[in-house]
């Protein structure tokens, strides 16, 4: 690979620091996995190799000292940036995958407090960038995000935007994020029905179940699948369930016809609900 073309990869222009050569990777590196495609990822991994060799050869360059003639001391602050950093950002992860949605958000708020990173005219863009690129890994990396916190972060930094530089330089994160969101708003509308379910509302939730059928929402079949998933499960919990919207569900998706993802989601809440629409 020339060194252009690994330049081009990594969507960065050629660089001295390896930092920012890593950290390009990195972003990459989540919608590059071996497992999915391996082709990819072994053209991302020459890229990263090449580059770091580029940038290895830039650094030694008078011209590139006489540019980045401050590099020492930004990287001394670039380092005391990251270990300020680095609690914060795992404490975060980590109340995304092992705590509730209020207690990540309530970090969360912390966090920008005491790191004065809320007032946008008077908060250090260098720690800004660095706290961003610590969002994107808790929101791609932890399995277990909670909606609300990654609703917080898109809002926040604006990744699914036009024109944001998130979807200039790296596209399929963008759209992951964006089918994130439309999960999310999928279970809301989920919770909307078996709450109005056990209001007693049962006639109400038909009508709105009937909408969303054909709503945008679901054109994703994960989408839909996980939409249908979550409803039977929230269906199978009731006693006794509401049988006339379970049925019409039952027609309105074709789940007597084909209901292999229910089973695959969770066969258990699947067989229940068929004994407790039966």
């Amino acid at each position: 690979m020339t060194t252009e073309n690994c330049w081009l990869v990594l969507g960065i222009a050629p660089t001295p620091d390896e930092r920012e050569v890593k950290r390009a990777y990195a972003r990459l590196l989540k919608v590059n996995r071996p497992e999915d495609d391996a082709e990819g990822f072994q053209a991302l991994r020459v890229a990263f190799e090449a580059a770091m060799w580029a940038a290895d050869d830039l650094s030694r360059q008078p011209m590139a000292v006489t540019v980045v003639n401050d590099a020492p001391e930004r990287k001394v602050r670039d380092l005391a940036l990251e270990a300020k950093l680095q609690p914060c950002i795992e404490t975060l992860a980590r109340l995304n995958e092992q705590g509730t949605s209020e207690e990540a958000m309530q970090a969360l708020a912390e966090v920008l407090a005491a790191l004065d990173l809320p007032d946008a005219k008077q908060r250090d863009p260098q720690l800004w960038s660095l706290f961003e690129d610590g969002m994107l890994w808790v929101c791609c990396d932890i399995a277990a995000n909670h909606d609300e916190f990654l609703r917080a972060a898109i809002e926040m930094f604006g990744w699914t935007e036009p024109g944001n530089w998130l979807g200039e330089s790296d596209a399929r994160t963008v759209e992951w994020l964006r089918l994130r969101l439309r999960e999310a708003d999928a279970l809301d509308i989920v919770d909307q029905l078996l709450d109005q379910l056990e209001l007693g509302g049962e006639t109400a939730a038909i009508a709105k179940l009937a909408e969303m059928v054909d709503d945008d929402m679901l054109v994703n079949v994960d989408v839909r699948h996980l939409f249908e998933a979550e409803l039977m499960v929230g269906l199978s919990e009731f006693d006794p369930v509401p049988v006339d919207f379970s049925r019409q569900a039952t027609v309105l998706f074709g789940w007597q016809r084909d209901h292999r993802h229910l089973e695959e989601y969770n066969l258990e809440a699947w067989e229940r609900f068929q004994q407790k629409v039966a």
